[in-house]
């Protein structure tokens, strides 16, 4: 077996070696693979037990999610910590990307904040939690696979994995950089593709044929005035809602009259609004706008809609590790934040769902990205107080 860390430090310094970047970035099925296996290594040289989840989306697929458990008794309570293994590209990065730099205050590398930070800081604690004497609560922690696209890991736990268990979590603590604050709240989306269709021709004839791109810049237009401009409702801990066109891809030579334009939108959603609803409504509006002017054919695909996080949904767990904040010395405050977390997957999901972990969101997906060494270490002690919740 192979020498196990002796710090965090060293611990994230060897996780940010890994590349592991999303695969439908990297195109490498299942970059996270060889982490987990390191993980995992390290997790039974501690003595603690560790089952790969099979994702099995198709049966090529060997991907997997890393559950690891520390039991107690059979009769405590379960608290189970999410860290996704995945990261954004490394792509135009000023510090190298898997060997980290590590200062007397900082560690730089991919993932280092989001957020090989929190996995390794929640890996550590539960090594120190399993070191002594009052240890209420039966632990578990989840590295998930494909967080920053589609979810697949924390979607694949809930809709395949969570039932095959002998236990269900308490609460779910998802690993994101909060700068070890709690986040109760955050906002959703809604990602939808709109084509407009044209008719392909020459461009010696531009008669011939009819132009996608001409019938999306209307689109464009109209849409921005109608529904961009006039969202209005805001959370108090997340903020406004907001919808904005994002990417246009169109035509296929400069000489052909495109018979396809698409632009994917993004709407942010937010905890107490429906998303379904929210569809219904944009969906109104381009039918009026192909209404208005004929000329527009619009077409739409099946939109990705990550659900937002409602407070509602976590008063106790949110109580709880508030109170272990504030015991502490820190910043006991619910909090709200305007991105997507896999905290919202479990939520809906019937589990009480947080977002805690080390490093800035400021400093996520960055081309210098870095943590501080002391935020880390501060991790380690807060999670270690959470795992000694009262959840009875």
């Amino acid at each position: 077996m192979s020498k196990t860390p002796s710090s965090v430090t060293e611990l994230l310094s060897e996780m940010v070696a890994f590349d592991t970047v999303n695969e439908y970035m990297s195109h490498r099925h299942f970059p996270e693979k060889a982490m987990m296996e390191q993980l995992e290594n390290y997790a039974l040289q501690w003595g603690f037990e560790s089952s790969r989840l099979p994702i099995a989306r198709n049966p090529e697929d060997l991907s997997f999610n890393l559950l690891i458990t520390y039991q107690v008794h059979k009769d405590a309570p379960w608290l189970l910590f999410e860290s996704h293994a995945d990261t954004v590209d490394v792509e135009n990065m000023t510090v190298n990307p898997f060997e980290t730099q590590v200062t007397a205050e900082k560690i730089y590398g991919r993932g280092t904040s989001d957020t090989k930070g929190s996995g390794a800081s929640i890996l550590w604690a539960l090594k120190n939690y399993s070191q002594q004497s009052h240890k209420p609560n039966n632990i578990a922690i989840l590295f998930v696979t494909d967080e920053e696209i589609s979810k697949t890991g924390a979607n694949a736990f809930i809709e395949k994995q969570l039932t095959k268990l002998s236990w269900k979590p308490y609460g779910v603590i998802v690993g994101e950089p909060t700068m070890c604050k709690l986040v109760v709240a955050h906002n959703g989306v809604l990602r939808w593709k709109i084509r407009t269709k044209g008719v392909a021709a020459h461009s010696s004839n531009p008669a011939n044929g009819k132009s996608a791109i001409s019938g999306m810049a209307k689109l464009i237009l109209e849409f921005e005035k109608i529904y961009c401009a006039e969202i209005n409702t805001a959370h108090a801990l997340t903020g406004r809602s907001a919808c904005s066109i994002n990417t246009i891809t169109g035509g296929s030579a400069v000489n052909i009259i495109p018979s396809i334009c698409e632009i994917e939108i993004d709407r942010r959603i937010l905890p107490g609004e429906d998303p379904m609803e929210v569809r219904k409504s944009i969906q109104v509006v381009l039918d009026s706008i192909s209404a208005m002017d004929s000329s527009i054919e619009i077409e739409t695909s099946e939109p990705f809609i990550d659900f937002p996080l409602d407070p509602m949904s976590n008063i106790n767990l949110s109580q709880l590790i508030s109170n272990s904040l504030d015991s502490l010395g820190f910043s006991p405050e619910l909090l709200g934040a305007g991105y997507g977390t896999d905290a919202s997957t479990y939520s809906i999901a019937g589990l009480p769902a947080v977002v805690l972990g080390p490093g800035s969101i400021d400093q996520a997906h960055t081309k210098d990205e870095w943590i501080e060494v002391e935020e880390l270490e501060k991790a380690v002690v807060v999670y270690g107080q959470i795992m000694k919740l009262d959840c009875k």
